[in-house]
């Protein structure tokens, strides 16, 4: 269960990273091809700007190139530091599983460990249980050889008494 459990919290981080690499992906290309556009629009309209007013008109282009490779660094910038950001989201969960991943394999220790000194306690019962069990064998067959005995010396006494079974019955008794 512990390694299903971290499978599945380290498969919703994947999912998770994936899907930002994925915005991520796609937000740069929707970015891209717009400012594809913008700077072919831009570049049809300082080309007629240029055409009327010259040099001057290349200056500008300049400067807006310029402007526009700061604008797409700032965006990049920003794009990099969601990034970070998300990455850091990323190891501390990661983190936190993991702590809880460890969490659950000490506690899984303890209870092997419990479980263990239950067997052992089990089978020192068990042992204990075979002894008596042995102990009152070893009884039972010292009675039984002693009834045998009992049986046989009143078997005894019957034949001297000539056949009375008056002096065993009171034997038996005491």
């Amino acid at each position: 269960m512990v390694k299903e459990r971290l499978k599945m919290a380290v498969t919703k981080v994947r999912k998770e990273c994936d899907e930002l690499r994925d915005v991520n992906m796609t937000m740069t290309e929707a970015l891209e091809r717009e400012t594809k556009r913008a700077q072919k629009e831009e570049l049809g309209r300082n080309k007629f700007r240029g055409a009327l007013w010259g040099s001057n008109n290349e200056l500008k282009l300049r400067r807006a190139k310029r402007d526009e490779s700061r604008v797409e660094g700032m965006i990049l910038g920003d794009k990099l530091k969601s990034c970070q950001r998300s990455k850091r989201n990323l190891t501390q969960q990661l983190s936190r599983t993991e702590e809880n991943m460890l969490a659950i394999i000490d506690q899984y220790k303890e209870k092997i460990n419990l479980a263990a000194s239950h067997e052992q306690r089990l089978e020192d019962e068990h042992a204990r249980v075979l002894a008596l069990q042995m102990e009152r064998e070893a009884r039972e067959r010292v009675i039984e050889s002693l009834h045998g005995e009992a049986v046989k010396w009143m078997d005894r006494f019957a034949l001297i008494l000539n056949g009375s079974l008056e002096l065993p019955r009171l034997l038996a008794r005491a």
